[in-house]
Formats: C-alpha cells, structure tokens, sequence
C-alpha cells in the first residue's frame, strides 16, 4: 500500500479549533518550499510548530495542533521520533515540486491530515505518489489521496509524493498540517549524533 488514509480522524470540535487557532490565524509565514534543490524554488505558506534542535514544540504550538501531532505519533512504534510539526499552504498558482522527506525506505513516517472546513473535487489539492511498477517496471505509477477535509494520510517518507494546489475554480487556501516521525536509530546516523535529547 502506498498510503494509508484515516477518515475522520479529528472530531468535528476539533475539526473547529484547529482552524480557529492554526488556519485562521496570523502566524503564516512565506517561504516554505517542498525541494530546495530544485530552481527556481516558488516557495509557499507554512507555520511552524516543532524545533528539531531541541526536539520539542515551539512556544508558539497551539494546543489543538500537539494534541493531533501526539495522536500521529500513537500510530508509529515507539522508536519513531518526531522531527515535523508544521502547517502549511497553497493559492492556486502555488503547487509543490516532488521531493521525498527522507532518503531511505522503511525507517520515516510522513503523515498529512486535510484541515481545510470543505472541499469540492474539482477545487484539486490532492496529495499525488510516484511509485516504481511493482513488476520492477521503469517506470512510475501515480497514484492519488483526494482532498477530503479532516483525512489524515500516511507514507513512507522515502516516496516521491507532491501536494498539488487548487485549482482556479478555488477560491480558498489548501491547507493541511504536516507531520514526520523518524525512526531513532536512522535519526542518530542521520544527524552525526551518539545520542538523542528525547528518547
């Protein structure tokens, strides 16, 4: 399986605090892009709410978006370390590139729960995988996750995935919180270090 989808992950009250206190808030910043190996870069919207220096959440964290980022968490083992929490966002106009969060199969965890209050098919925003043939074809197979409001979906964070922007028959913002866990062992030779601060 390629993805895994939760419907209904977040209750309808939750649903609510999460676009009072993440979506309609002021703390969008710009600037955020999907690779920054690619160029020219056209960077999006996005809040940050997880410093991995210190592996905690930011001051600023609303309460609404640890508690969803601590119920991602509950559906990894316990040797999987959160490295993202963020929200982030798209205008029409402003698509993601294909990027992988991690370069390794297996040992990451990238979770994407849908936050917008409703959505139309035709508005677009769906979350899009490129995934090798699995007869070991060259070629890649698309597959999609649609945009449904309070869906969380989950990947391997080694697949090439995008998260496509509305379309123009959108007036809205695509927006969605972010998530990624990484295996401890795979974190550690990742980062250089002897040991992690949370364990």
């Amino acid at each position: 399986m390629i993805f895994k989808e939760y419907p209904d992950f977040i209750t309808s009250i939750e649903h609510a605090d999460v676009l009072t206190d993440c979506i309609y808030q002021s703390r969008w910043r710009f600037g955020q892009v999907s690779d920054d190996t690619i160029e020219p870069n056209y960077p999006m919207w996005f809040q940050n709410y997880y410093n991995i220096k210190t592996m905690d959440f930011v001051d600023t964290c609303p309460a609404i978006a640890k508690t969803i980022t601590e119920r991602f968490q509950d559906l990894l083992p316990d040797d999987f370390l959160l490295v993202r929490s963020m929200a982030s966002a798209n205008t029409f106009g402003l698509d993601g590139d294909y990027h992988t969060d991690w370069p390794h199969p297996d040992v990451s965890v990238t979770g994407v729960l849908y936050t917008d209050k409703e959505w139309e098919r035709n508005w677009g925003g769906e979350t899009l995988f490129a995934h090798p043939d699995i007869d070991g074809d060259k070629h890649s197979w698309l597959y999609a996750s649609e945009y449904q409001p309070c869906k969380l979906i989950t990947f391997d964070s080694s697949i090439p995935h995008i998260g496509k922007g509305p379309q123009r028959r959108c007036k809205e913002m695509r927006s969605v919180l972010a998530f990624q866990a990484v295996q401890k062992d795979a974190l550690k030779e990742r980062l250089g270090k002897k040991d992690i601060a949370k364990t």
